[in-house]
Parts: structure tokens; C-alpha cells; sequence
């Protein structure tokens, strides 16, 4: 704790984060990047050091060392990104599926313009008139 101290005293001073991380990790990975763990999203770290790195901001460092089961953390965040959608290939089927959906529902609403539909059951009817009106 005391060492990560330090550190945050060096980068109150406006020393260079990269740099200190080089000389101060224990983390073999960590050695060569200065620090740069590369992009993770929320549930990837563990909790501490999760919430500590989604509670900055962009370019800041935290105040005060983080403790984890794996040491002491100084925490810069260099940048953010927005959740990326889902790759297509994940809901492409999906997608396939509310296309079929949707042209059903207009072909239904188009032959029913054109003709005198009786649907004498009414939970059935109930059914149509629900899908009708999500269009």
C-alpha cells in the first residue's frame, strides 16, 4: 500500500503513469505496457478493481490504492468504449425471424383488407386483433 502511495504522490506531481508502471508492477504482463491491460468490460476484473475503473473518468487516476486478493492497484483509465452491438452472426437468426414476422403480419393485414375475414373463436380473434395492432 505504501508503494502505491508513492506512485500517486509521483502522478499528483505529474510523473508519467506508463513509466512508473514499468518500474513499480509485479505484473509480469504489465512490465513491457506500461500498465495496459487493453480493453475489458464490466464484470471481467474482479469487483474491486471493476468498480474502481468504471467510477473514472477518461485520463484520471484513482485517489487511492485499490486493494485486491492480487495486491495493490493504482487504476488509470485511458479511454472508454459503449457496449459494441452483438456480432451478427449471434442474432442473425433472430433477426431472420422478425423479418418472417413482420412480412406474415403485413400479408395477413393486406389479404384481410381484401376479403371478409370471420374469426368465430374469440381467444383466436383476440390473438389476430393483438398482432394487427403491434403494426
Amino acid at each position: 500500500k505504501e508503494a502505491a502511495d508513492a506512485i500517486i504522490k509521483q502522478l499528483d506531481g505529474r510523473a508519467d503513469f506508463q513509466k512508473l508502471a514499468n518500474e513499480h508492477t509485479s505484473d509480469p504482463s504489465g512490465k513491457t505496457s506500461g500498465g495496459d491491460l487493453g480493453w475489458f468490460g464490466p464484470g471481467q476484473m474482479v469487483p474491486e478493481f471493476d468498480k474502481a475503473a468504471s467510477a473514472l473518468a477518461v485520463g484520471k487516476y484513482t485517489e487511492q490504492p485499490v486493494q485486491t486478493q492480487f495486491g495493490w492497484h493504482v487504476i488509470k483509465v485511458e479511454d472508454k468504449r459503449t457496449k459494441q452491438p452483438p456480432a451478427f452472426d449471434a442474432v442473425k437468426d433472430q433477426a431472420r425471424q422478425a423479418v418472417i414476422r413482420d412480412k406474415y403480419i403485413a400479408l395477413v393485414k393486406t389479404l384481410r383488407a381484401d376479403a371478409k375475414v370471420e374469426i368465430p373463436d374469440e381467444k383466436l380473434k383476440k390473438t389476430v386483433d393483438a398482432l394487427e395492432d403491434t403494426k
